[in-house]
């Protein structure tokens, strides 16, 4: 499904890493239940050196949180993906790495709402 977002500003914690560097992911996942964060919870992906190959920021945080790092979620169209749990995650990244999308490479993100679901969006040109 393709949809059109409006710009937002994330607040969190953000780390610079790339897709080889999974272990950095995870550490920063288990650091969440000490963020103080509330709502629905972003992981932005963002500043890419390249493609989903090289380097990039990663940023968990949420709309509302005091924290002081922050990813830009620029407007645009968004191709959205589902995972029907936390660990399903994985496996849609891996079916986004390998289906042709024009991707804009500006700011892609997931979002953990509060209903449990989970909703992927990769920017497009």
């Amino acid at each position: 499904m393709l949809e059109n977002i409006k710009s937002k500003k994330i607040t969190g914690k953000k780390i610079r890493t790339n897709n080889n560097k999974i272990d950095e992911i995870i550490s920063l996942w288990k650091e969440v239940p000490t963020l103080g964060l509330s709502g629905d919870i972003y992981a932005v992906y963002y500043n890419y050196e390249s493609d989903f190959n090289g380097d990039f920021d990663f940023l968990i945080g949420s709309e509302n949180s005091a924290l002081k790092d922050f990813a830009d979620i620029k407007e645009g169209k968004y191709m959205i993906w589902t995972a029907d749990s936390q660990d399903a995650v994985g496996s849609a990244w891996q079916k986004i790495w390998n289906t042709e999308l024009d991707r804009a490479y500006e700011s892609d993100f997931e979002v953990y709402s509060q209903d449990g679901s989970i909703k992927i969006f990769i920017g497009i040109k």
